[in-house]
């Protein structure tokens, strides 16, 4: 058999067709990273759960840009089925086993006659590849851990379970399981058995790019209530981000009378009809006369409102985050102060009194005193809020510094500083 160059294999669930979630977004940051950093010779490979033009989830000028991305760096790209015929990026568990099938079917190919290779596996869709890999080939396998069922599923037993095997797998092999934030490295350790010395630092956060983006058209999003200032919540349209505990938190300052600015709240998913999740907020907002506009498609223009003069404060109401991506969106484009939850890798980027407003996660009351608490902050305690966020951003989540450390440790032939 002829001897292959080195390899860097990536997987990924979302951010190649398109992105619906934060992580969607961070993964193609990563790509686009990655594509800079790789030596001359290192063959990449991206492979991708297929996206179909038909699906709601597909965007296709995002989709253009990610293949140019790869086509730059001379990569190629192998999609792969879940299942769904390229109509959803994540499905359920056997989606997840047959996304896990498909990919080590193109690494094992990839890798073999391979004396030198990284595999990076981004989130639970591919958390069974290590156990269908040949043994030799795991300890090359790093699983990005974004998410975990136990966190967003606790009662889906059978995922977390299928999960654990696949982690554990990686790691008594000698590959990795790579955590996002602090909170998800305690996680592992504590939820998943990961023993500490096989997990590494993948740490989230905002590439150049992202902390310069360029203006949003958001003129069709703000509502006339919204014209003399406004609250902005927004993330995927399920119950752990905690839009519930926003609502209650807004009925109580309504009956405290505390006056507050109109609401304007991005529950979002990637298109009609609306999610269960979705209606049940309209018919909150609705029956209980909150004054809240109710965004419920995702647009990319939704993060645009950050920019918004006339925005208020930004609500991160959140029940459990692995990492948190929208308060270090709000620091960069000026936006403060921010009002967050302490749910998982929030509590390591806002912190009451330094970067923003903090309340238990899952307690109304407490975020209800900590909105008071940003309504009332002069013009110095927010520009004061505001250094201090993007101070934190550029010490910690400088995140082409964090992948360049990430590749330098774990295959410093694959970069060109290596």
């Amino acid at each position: 058999m002829t001897a292959r160059g080195p390899a860097v294999i990536v997987a990924l669930h979302d951010g190649f067709y398109g992105w619906g979630t934060g992580a969607g977004r961070s993964n193609r940051a990563f790509l686009q990273t990655l594509a800079g950093l790789l030596a001359p010779g290192v063959r990449l490979t991206v492979i991708p759960v297929r996206l179909v033009p038909a699906s709601s989830e597909y965007d296709e000028p995002w989709h253009r840009e990610s293949l140019a991305i790869v086509q730059r760096s001379g990569g190629v790209v192998v999609p792969v089925d879940n299942g769904t015929t390229g109509m959803t990026r994540f499905g359920g568990l056997d989606c997840f086993r047959r996304a896990s099938a498909a990919a080590a079917a193109v690494t094992k190919d990839i890798l073999s006659g391979t004396s030198r290779g990284l595999v990076i596996a981004f989130d639970a869709p591919f958390y069974g590849l290590a156990p269908l890999l040949p043994a030799g080939q795991r300890a090359r396998l790093v699983n990005v851990a974004r998410a975990t069922g136990a966190l967003h599923a606790p009662a889906d037993r059978e995922r977390i379970a299928w999960e654990r095997a696949g982690l554990l797998a990686a790691a008594s092999a000698g590959g990795h399981v790579a955590a996002t934030s602090r909170h998800m490295r305690q996680h592992l350790t504590s939820a998943y058995g990961i023993p500490g010395g096989a997990i590494t630092d993948l740490i989230n956060g905002l590439t150049p790019a992202e902390r310069n983006p360029g203006p949003q058209d958001t003129a069709n999003l703000l509502p006339p209530a919204a014209c003399g200032g406004f609250l902005l919540s927004y993330g995927r349209a399920e119950p752990y981000k905690g839009f519930d505990d926003l609502l209650d938190a807004l009925a109580i300052l309504k009956a405290d009378q505390a006056p507050a600015p109109h609401t304007v709240l991005g529950a979002v998913a990637d298109g009609p009809p609306l999610t269960p999740y979705q209606r049940h907020l309209e018919h909150r907002i609705s029956a209980e006369r909150h004054d809240v506009t109710l965004l419920t498609t995702f647009s990319p223009a939704i993060r645009g409102l950050l920019a918004d003069p006339r925005l208020t404060a930004v609500i991160v109401p959140s029940r459990t985050e692995p990492f948190g991506r929208i308060p270090l969106e709000a620091y960069a484009v000026g936006a403060s102060p921010v009002v967050a939850t302490a749910a998982g890798g929030l509590a390591e980027i806002v912190t009451e009194g330094s970067t923003g407003y903090t309340a238990p996660a899952g307690d109304p009351r407490s975020l209800a005193a900590a909105i008071r608490c940003a309504l009332a902050a002069t013009p110095a305690q927010r520009r004061r809020l505001l250094t201090a966020g993007r101070r934190l951003t550029a010490a910690r989540y400088d995140y082409h510094v964090n992948i360049a450390s990430f590749l330098t440790g774990l295959a410093p032939w694959a970069t060109a500083a290596g």
